[in-house]
């Protein structure tokens, strides 16, 4: 997940926005406010009480059972071939700021670690995890005959987009990053859209989130240029908030949290304390580790979850395997392999691997022909680490070779 421009992004917004002083500590983990949660003392505590930084709503589970992970054999120690030589998950979690790390195999726990003051019920932030929930949730949409299917403009559905670069743009080009709208993703230049959009929506609440899909202008042809950008996310959930009558969050409740048997209510970060506000769509959920792993298990099983299809047959693989040159592995920056479908990233190794990345270490990797699932939550030192993305596919590369013998 080529990010880099990420680099010191939130640190600059922290200093438009001014200077303040860190609130609450829990044990050696201080939790800041929507400014200090960024300096490096704080953000540990702060990625693990976002819901109590920023303005949410909930995603609730509703009153239903809980859906058992049930306990396998479990590697009490583990380790894994990193670089030609041997690395010890417990050293890997400490070096790389691992908060959790969950590991399910044919639906069973085999590894369950948390570290830096985190455990069971601790909710996560998710970074850009949100983007392939959203996903997600447009493939239920079109289950529940919502939505016609991806060859559909999304201005079909959202009547405010017809006048702006997203007019006639079919949901598939918006799913997989390339709608060809012009919209500037730097986050080290203050000025650009996705700095505005953070700070005004995010942060400040003075601009409502889905405003700012009005300003975007066609710069390329829909389906032909990939260009990782919040605003396609953005969009894609007004069009389910459009289609559903419900706001996101109230939607992933109906449409994953209650049928997947979720433990616990997760939160969403939303635009305003208003009880219209908006959500975030591009990152900002928090949730518990296993229910990350809930989330990847239905992934992982085609979406078929309990015997009932929750999402379309054969929509896991349509979401995950690159379909336009654009796409393709190796074709989204130079050098860097992987490729990218419907707001999920696809791995260049074994069949259908596929995994939904976020800032500072978020994963939720999915090897559906093994039966594989692997959530990891993090607060790594920057905003990305290619070597620490490396070891990561390492790790569950290992547990690939490992579970399939076991």
């Amino acid at each position: 997940m080529k990010i880099h421009k990420l680099c010191g992004a939130l640190a600059l917004w922290a200093l438009a926005a001014g200077f303040i002083a860190p609130a609450l500590a829990e044990d050696d983990y201080p939790v800041g406010t929507i400014t200090s949660m960024w300096w490096p003392q704080n953000m540990i505590g702060s990625y693990r009480h976002w819901d109590e930084i920023f303005a949410v709503r909930e995603i609730s589970r509703g009153d239903g059972p809980v859906y058992p992970l049930i306990p396998g054999e479990v590697f009490e120690v583990y380790d894994f071939d990193y670089r030609g030589g041997r690395q010890m998950v417990a050293d890997y979690m400490q070096e790389n700021r691992v908060t959790g790390l969950l590991v399910l195999h044919g639906g069973m726990i085999r590894m369950e670690r948390y570290a830096y003051g985190a455990d069971e019920t601790s909710l996560f932030t998710s970074q850009s995890v949100a983007k392939s929930i959203v996903s997600t949730l447009v493939g239920r949409a079109i289950h529940d005959g919502l939505i016609g299917g991806v060859d559909d403009p999304i201005d079909r559905y959202v009547p405010a987009l017809a006048q702006t670069g997203f007019a006639g743009v079919p949901i598939e080009a918006v799913l997989q990053m390339s709608s060809g709208i012009r919209y500037n993703e730097d986050y080290d230049d203050l000025d650009s859209d996705v700095s505005k959009m953070w700070t005004q929506a995010a942060e400040r609440h003075t601009r409502p989130i889905n405003d700012f899909l009005l300003d975007y202008p066609a710069q390329s042809a829909p389906g032909t240029v990939y260009n990782y950008k919040g605003a396609d996310t953005q969009a894609l959930a007004w069009m389910l908030m459009e289609v559903t009558g419900m706001t996101l969050s109230d939607y992933a409740s109906a449409a994953l949290w209650q049928p997947l048997g979720m433990e616990a209510d997760a939160s969403w970060m939303v635009d305003s304390r208003k009880d219209d506000a908006v959500e975030i769509a591009f990152t900002g959920v928090n949730a518990r580790l296993r229910d990350y792993g809930r989330f990847g298990l239905l992934m992982a099983q085609d979406g078929m979850w309990d015997g009932k299809r929750l999402l379309p047959e054969g929509w896991v693989r349509q979401a995950t395997v690159p379909s336009t040159p654009q796409a393709q592995p190796g074709e989204l920056y130079y050098g860097y392999p992987l490729g990218y479908q419907y707001q999920w990233w696809t791995l260049p190794w074994g069949d259908g691997v596929f995994t939904a990345p976020g800032a500072n270490g978020q994963f939720v990797y999915v090897d559906p022909a093994n039966d594989l699932v692997v959530v990891q939550t993090a607060v790594w030192r920057d905003w990305w680490i290619d070597d620490a993305e490396e070891e990561f596919y390492a790790l569950a590369q290992s547990l690939t070779d490992v579970l399939r013998h076991h």
